[in-house]
């Protein structure tokens, strides 16, 4: 993994920590340098785990990519990403669309299951071509920028979104039709996000200082990721014991594998 300008034998590790008791409820481990897309991943496993319709989360300014947040908001979540005051637009029902008002501060989306980016003004650009150098899809549509009232770009061919994927993954084919867009304003609640430290930062130096867990033992990543898989449980039993006590976390386990 690329990793402060060079490369390293090293992994990024992702974890879903719960703000009540701390306990590790996800974890996946990744070896992309970067935190960018991957909060619906995670946020998506949490509400199968969870067994719940809603979920609020919230991360560095390094998780601050709106189109991964706008995917994770049409899951259930409720992001509170710092970095992330912004307006944008996204695919709605026909009774949801409405007015696009020019913003302040607007970002553009790009909306996989159709292969197309959202301009915040609700402009829909077209995936064109690839730039193998910095491993970007491009989209624009000089048509739409020609005709739009905000003037965001002086660019003849209009405003150009990139947006980083495999070159595997990269399509010319779209789907427009049927769409209706809503404008929707992007703001963290401070209270909420100032908890992340407190959160994701707690199991991993609990990991790293008081369980000497600071260095891989194994190589390669589905070994690294059952290594991880065996430091979590441990983390979590650790928690619970302290919660609960080793009788009463006994009689829970018991009572779970031999339900009346």
């Amino acid at each position: 993994m690329l990793s402060n300008g060079k490369m390293d034998i090293c992994y990024n590790v992702q974890t879903a920590v719960d703000s009540k008791y701390k306990l590790i409820t996800e974890y996946e481990v990744t070896n992309k340098a970067n935190d960018m897309n991957q909060i619906t991943p995670m946020a998506e496993k949490v509400l199968d785990i969870l067994e719940v319709e809603k979920i609020k989360v919230t991360a560095d300014a390094g998780y601050a990519g709106v189109s991964d947040i706008t995917a994770a908001v049409q899951l259930g979540v409720e992001a509170h990403v710092a970095d992330t005051d912004c307006h944008i637009c996204i695919p709605a029902e026909e009774e949801e669309q409405t007015e696009i008002i020019p913003p302040d501060k607007g970002r553009c989306v790009y909306v996989k299951d159709r292969n197309i980016a959202l301009c915040p003004m609700g402009k829909v650009l077209y995936p064109k071509h690839y730039n193998r150098e910095k491993g970007e899809a491009v989209f624009y549509s000089s048509p739409a920028c020609r005709t739009c009232r905000h003037r965001c770009t002086k660019e003849k061919r209009g405003f150009r979104y990139r947006f980083v994927m495999s070159e595997s993954d990269f399509k010319t084919d779209y789907d427009d039709k049927d769409l209706f867009i809503r404008q929707v304003h992007i703001k963290p609640k401070k209270e909420i996000y100032e908890q992340r430290k407190s959160l994701s930062e707690h199991p991993f130096g609990t990991v790293k200082r008081a369980m000497d867990g600071g260095y891989c033992l194994t190589k390669g990543k589905r070994k690294i990721t059952g290594e991880f898989s065996l430091i979590f449980l441990v983390y979590n039993l650790k928690r619970v014991i302290n919660i609960l006590g080793t009788k009463k976390l006994i009689e829970m386990i018991r009572l779970r594998a031999c339900p009346a």
